[in-house]
């Protein structure tokens, strides 16, 4: 193998074994000064010849790890060097979903995101107990914390967001979670993959399509509000909202970000794609726009437990699924509200 030559790998980006050329090579033998072996290290620069993606590639190879097989013609012995091979960036074998940036909770982002990371390791132990967590996380958020995990599936049951179909479809699942923490059992493969598309597709369904559906709302015209400007075509983000607000909530949104602002010269403002973040240290003010509804939610970093709670415009989202952070929403309709809130948004600005 050299430089220019072409050899099989698996390519990151295309997720399959791919043809890539050998960009570069570093070739290194240490010898055992007493005994007859040696250890060989081989790394290789590769380029997939499909994508163009650059990657590692540490192969090693001590001096006895060899294969033996015989001729199929001759009948002679064959002896063949085996090689172990790692891949930096290390190999995915899962992509993330393409919704994945849509999940309305920052917890299941985080736990989605260290089972991808596990299963670049094939930690399939741990990938498959977090998916079990996963499923703890999405019952607390769709109907509580019920304060057991069966307790919480029949809770989902009886509310109707899963059907006793479903129910028997993740009991399996829950096995396996249980069977990898308490038992020390991981399955193959293809059996995580099977999990993970039940669980993701669990997640898809209760909590990121409902959020999607109401972003849609945003954008589909009422009947009575023919001549407003519309989202146009393409993703729907908080910035075409903005852009696009009647133009009294555009005037609300406006008073409240120079609120905002005004707070302190280390105020910055990071438009993100479902709502605009406000960032002290961290984010202290999550804003979405809801143009139809002739409205705007904030989310603050404060716990609700230290707020009287008014129900005619706050609310304790800790258990709820939202865009952005903060566990307490108030929701803001004129400009009076924004008065009316300030010391709140004051007190979030303080603590971030």
């Amino acid at each position: 193998m050299a430089i220019g030559d072409i050899e099989k790998f698996f390519c990151n980006e295309c997720k399959r074994e791919t043809k890539h050329f050998i960009r570069g090579e570093h070739l290194a033998t240490e010898h055992d000064k007493d005994d007859p072996v040696s250890f060989t290290e081989r790394l290789l620069i590769i380029e997939c010849c499909g994508c163009e993606n650059l990657a590692l590639v540490k192969r090693t190879h001590f001096s006895e790890d060899v294969d033996y097989s015989i001729h199929p013609v001759t009948g002679e012995q064959i002896i063949e060097a085996t090689w172990s091979e790692e891949i930096y960036p290390p190999v995915s074998y899962r992509a993330a979903p393409t919704w994945f940036e849509d999940l309305p909770d920052p917890t299941l982002r985080q736990i989605s995101e260290e089972i991808y990371k596990s299963l670049q390791n094939e930690s399939h132990y741990l990938a498959t107990f977090g998916s079990r967590t996963l499923i703890d996380r999405l019952i607390v958020l769709t109907v509580g914390d019920q304060g057991s995990f069966v307790k919480g599936l029949k809770a989902l049951q009886d509310s109707g967001k899963i059907s006793p179909h479903e129910r028997e479809i993740l009991q399996p699942i829950i096995d396996a979670g249980n069977a990898a923490a308490h038992r020390g059992w991981a399955p193959s493969g293809e059996l995580i993959e099977t999990i993970l598309d039940t669980v993701e597709g669990l997640i898809h369904r209760l909590l990121v399509l409902p959020k999607l559906a109401e972003e849609l709302e945003e954008a589909v015209p009422g009947r009575a509000s023919q001549g407003e400007p519309k989202i146009g075509r393409g993703d729907i983000t908080v910035s075409k909202k903005i852009e696009t607000a009647p133009k009294a909530l555009k005037q609300i949104y406006d008073y409240l970000q120079e609120q905002l602002r005004n707070l302190g010269s280390d105020v910055t403002v990071h438009p993100q794609k479902h709502y605009v973040a406000f960032r002290r240290r961290r984010n202290f003010a999550s804003v979405q726009l809801y143009n139809q509804k002739r409205l705007i939610r904030v989310y603050l970093n404060l716990d609700p437990d230290d707020v009287k709670i008014d129900e005619s415009y706050m609310r304790d989202v800790r258990q709820i699924g939202h865009f952005g952070t903060g566990n307490l929403e108030v929701v803001i309709k004129k400009k009076e509200d924004i008065e009316r809130v300030a010391d709140l948004i004051k007190a979030s600005y303080e603590a971030s």
